[in-house]
């Protein structure tokens, strides 16, 4: 249970939890792939209706995102439970190796395997000739449903669409690290638990943010912000300050979650 290294060790670790991850996690992971079909069904039911391929790109990243949010508490749901938790414990491998494989499941393995499944399902009911999937996914119109302000003078969709998937990016590995923390805090319902101390702390913040935000001090330096950097300007700044926080999001979980795992006490 030291903090060394050994990537043959390493590699057996993640061997066992890729053979742990089927019968852990797998059945989670098989509806959350096929829950965008959703969709399709009620496409079929309802004649003349066109899903149009961005919103079922969204569907796709949403279950992806919930992937990563829903793995760690499905494949080492035991490992902060007393008694339970010294299978974990006890693997002959050092700390630093099984925190890094989990790491490697939580945010990327799994995540991936319910993102190519969904557009697995996604292409195969787009080829059926009845439903509302008329247009593949890729062919979805980045005009649509995207974070554009190409109307702006300066402005134009490419690189506002990069600082988006950067931030979205960046956001997903953050979420991930932050229900793979509160994996190791709650012992029972821990991504049910998460989810409502998200809403609890968001519903908090905005009764102390409304009234701030419609303050008539807060409209003029919103609009002395804007006639001083310019619409680009706070293009950058909002996108700045998104990915800022992002990053720290995943430092502060990534190091809490390590802290939990080195000094959990079974």
């Amino acid at each position: 249970m030291n903090n060394t290294f050994d990537w043959n060790r390493f590699c057996e670790v993640v061997k066992k939890d890729f053979r742990n991850m089927w019968p852990l996690a797998g059945r989670t992971m098989l509806i959350l792939a096929l829950l965008p079909m959703a969709i399709w069904l009620i496409s079929v039911v309802i004649p003349g209706w066109t899903v149009l391929p961005n919103l079922r790109l969204w569907m796709v990243k949403l279950v992806a995102m919930l992937a990563a949010c829903m793995s760690a508490s499905r494949m080492y749901r035991t490992w902060n439970l007393p008694g339970e938790g010294i299978y974990f414990a006890m693997l002959p491998a050092s700390k630093l190796e099984k925190f890094l494989s989990a790491c490697f499941f939580s945010v990327l393995v799994c995540p991936l395997l319910v993102l190519f499944g969904s557009l697995l399902v996604d292409t195969f009911v787009t080829a059926l000739p009845f439903g509302g999937y008329h247009d593949w996914i890729w062919q979805r119109d980045p005009s649509l449903f995207a974070f554009d302000i190409s109307t702006q003078p300066g402005i134009h969709y490419g690189p506002w669409g990069t600082l988006y998937s950067i931030t979205y990016l960046l956001s997903f590995v953050g979420n991930a690290l932050l229900f793979m923390f509160t994996s190791t805090i709650f012992k029972r319902h821990k991504v049910l638990r998460t989810f409502l101390w998200i809403y609890l702390i968001e519903f908090v913040l905005m009764l102390v943010l409304i009234p701030l935000m419609n303050s008539s001090s807060f409209m003029v330096w919103m609009v002395g912000l804007v006639k001083d950097l310019g619409a680009e300007g706070v293009a950058n700044l909002f996108f700045g300050g998104m990915i800022t926080f992002a990053v720290i999001e995943i430092v502060v979980f990534g190091w809490l979650t390590w802290r939990r795992l080195d000094r959990m006490g079974y």
